[in-house]
């Protein structure tokens, strides 16, 4: 694999290179520099004109104007003159194993199936996921070592192992509300959490939601042990959750994270401030939400991009599922989706922080794609495209500590080239021209043979 990435590299410089008008030269060293784009380093700064990014082994060695960086002699030279680089994406809340095509069963959770999804996401630009907390046994966790020693490519797979509800009152899909361990005592719940540490899970979930009625809702005297117990293990703790009124006990209880905005009314101030205090990160999740505004399929549909990674049968499911939304329904989404906007401008503009959750790997949310129409719903609140990237490169791979979603020396060569600049239109960030991780290019062509 590590030999076909190369060729792919050797390939694009060689065809970069004749395209400028001259014949490739040898490489004498390890090194490449990238030079000519426009720059998105990730960190929420302008973009840099013009700008060289060198990378030696799979890491960045120097970033910048092209006045302000040397070169190394015997470089390979990739003129990227007219295209945007910017970071990977690093989403801190999928799903893996559940989907295979029009298939959403948890009998898919296989080693094949979730490498297909990896090389999905990877397609797509994402190159980290956390699958949070809906995998049962020790499959993901294979999956994730068989990478560091790089038998595997794709996306990082990260995970949450299995996370903490009431009995049977987990995941909203029945297919996967089993993975969720079921807690009625503290002393179960406790267990639970000495269950998931052992298994250097990256964080721990607990869905703190009643699903309308329908199940029994993890309260404040099963979630609060649980954090404790978390923290003393040094697991952080990230909770589903729904009313703004199990938002504030949370946040008192010290949770470390929110997977969705609050949805039964817009956040107040108070609420606010006290997640910015206590330096909760949160995870807007908008994309699933969004839908509710539609009466008719929306526009993200029809995108190419879609197209490229999933069947027609699928797309055509997705578009029917629109079929019997009523004018009303939509107005009542509109209305409810456009106070989940509002709470996402009072958080960002409050300093809180935020992080990309596109909660794909659900039946008709795609993985990798609806990562960027996530995106585009982050502008739609207000937030600029230089902070929207922010959101979904740096600021996750922060929270979970990983070495990449920034455009900085020392960092992981994960980067997309694009042909247009989100900085105009964050739709651009789906123009992708290729996908690198660490330092060497994805084949995107043979994928989209494969799918």
């Amino acid at each position: 694999m590590r030999m076909l990435f190369a060729s792919a590299v050797i390939a694009l410089v060689g065809g970069l290179t004749a395209c400028a008008g001259g014949a490739p030269e040898e490489p004498v060293s390890s090194v490449v520099a990238y030079e000519g784009a426009t720059l998105i380093t990730g960190d929420g700064g302008p973009p840099l004109g013009g700008g060289v990014l060198v990378v030696d082994e799979g890491v960045i060695t120097d970033v910048g104007l092209a006045a302000n960086v040397t070169i190394p002699e015997g470089a390979t030279i990739v003129d990227l003159t007219g295209k945007t680089v910017m970071p990977t994406l690093v989403d801190l809340h999928g799903h893996v194993g559940f989907v295979d095509d029009l298939s959403f069963d948890n009998a898919n959770y296989t080693r094949e199936v979730i490498t297909d999804q990896l090389d999905r996401y990877a397609y797509h630009g994402v190159g980290v996921i956390v699958s949070l907390g809906t995998d049962p046994g020790d499959q993901a966790f294979g999956i994730k070592a068989d990478q560091e020693t790089g038998i595997l490519g794709g996306a990082r797979l990260h995970t949450a192992f299995r996370g903490i509800a009431r009995p049977e009152a987990g995941p909203g899909a029945p297919t996967m509300r089993p993975t969720a361990f079921g807690a009625s005592t503290v002393e179960e719940a406790v267990g639970f959490v000495e269950e998931i540490a052992a298994t250097n899970a990256d964080f721990l979930k607990i869905w703190v939601d009643d699903r309308g009625g329908s199940v029994e809702k993890l309260g404040p005297d099963l979630y609060g042990p649980i954090i404790e117990a978390a923290h003393e293990r040094n697991l952080r703790v990230i909770a589903h959750i729904f009313f703004a009124k199990d938002a504030r006990e949370l946040v008192a209880a010290g949770v470390d994270g929110f997977a969705h905005l609050v949805r039964d009314v817009e956040m107040d101030d108070e609420l606010v401030a006290a997640i910015v205090e206590n330096d909760v990160f949160v995870m807007p999740n908008l994309a699933v939400s969004e839908r509710g505004r539609n009466a008719e399929p929306p526009a993200w549909v029809d995108h190419p991009l879609l197209a490229e990674s999933v069947s027609p049968e699928v797309i055509t499911r997705i578009r029917e599922s629109y079929a019997n939304r009523t004018p009303e329904a939509a107005a009542q989404g509109t209305e409810s989706f456009a106070m989940m906007l509002r709470s996402l401008k009072k958080l960002s503009d409050a300093g809180a922080r935020l992080v990309l959750g596109a909660d794909t790997g659900i039946q008709d949310h795609i993985q990798g794609y609806m990562e960027h129409y996530e995106l585009e719903l982050v502008v739609e609140a207000g937030i600029s495209p230089a902070k929207a990237i922010q959101i979904a490169t740096s600021a996750p791979a922060e929270v979970l500590g990983v070495n990449t979603g920034l455009l900085a020396r020392g960092k992981r060569a994960d980067f997309l080239v694009l042909d247009a600049n989100p900085m105009y239109g964050i739709s651009a960030t789906r123009q992708i021209s290729a996908v690198f991780l660490a330092g060497e290019e994805l084949d995107r062509e043979s994928l989209r043979s494969r799918w």
